[in-house]
């Protein structure tokens, strides 16, 4: 013989859905920082495909282009230009986080990983994937995005469910687990620039 046993609870309709734990932020890039970033990095060859796993390359999952602009190698190829660059992108980095850490209080993450700038031209595009895994644990993803002359390219959750076209300036911050499914929709047209970093 087996009984159910109710539990009464009370629902607090201040609870937060999944889809609440996903902030966008406008206006956290300047303008000029966009244009310094691109001025610096557009034309460079320093170009590469990223790794979707650890020395792994997947163009049928991921296929844009990437320059770690917080490696010691790329900095030190025009040092004061780039530091600076870093530097601004820190100081934006510091906006979100802050702003995320007060909604979120139970949420107490402050070092990031280091900014990836990443390229999507014309059919470029990443497939629903989540950020954090057992190589790479991460708590918070960030993307900034950086310039609008492009089509396409929206950043999408929960198998295209939310659909966010984000505003050249804007972040957006979310968990990496594996509650927040996303993507990058492929590009129509043009080519969009954001840089991504994870906290930890």
């Amino acid at each position: 013989m087996s009984y159910y046993v109710g539990i009464k609870m009370k629902i607090n309709k201040n609870l937060f859905d999944l889809k609440d734990y996903i902030l966008v932020l406008e206006n956290i890039v300047p303008s000029s920082l966009s244009k310094n970033i691109l001025e610096e990095y557009k034309n460079s060859n320093e170009w590469t495909d990223p790794y979707i796993e650890v020395g792994k390359i997947d163009k049928s999952q991921r296929n844009c282009n990437v320059i770690e602009i917080s490696k010691n190698t790329t900095l030190l190829k025009n040092l004061e230009t780039r530091k600076k660059i870093d530097e601004d992108v820190y100081t934006c980095v510091k906006q979100v986080i802050l702003k995320y850490n007060q909604k979120f209080k139970y949420c107490h993450v402050s070092k990031d990983s280091g900014y990836n700038l990443l390229k999507y031209e014309k059919n470029n595009f990443y497939s629903e994937h989540v950020d954090s895994f057992t190589e790479i644990p991460r708590t918070l993803s960030c993307s900034l995005i950086l310039n609008d002359e492009f089509k396409g390219g929206e950043f999408s959750f929960f198998h295209n469910e939310i659909i966010y076209n984000l505003k050249k300036g804007s972040a957006i911050i979310f968990p990496s687990n594996f509650l927040y499914p996303h993507s990058v929709l492929p590009v129509i047209s043009g080519t969009r620039y954001s840089i991504v970093t994870w906290f930890l």
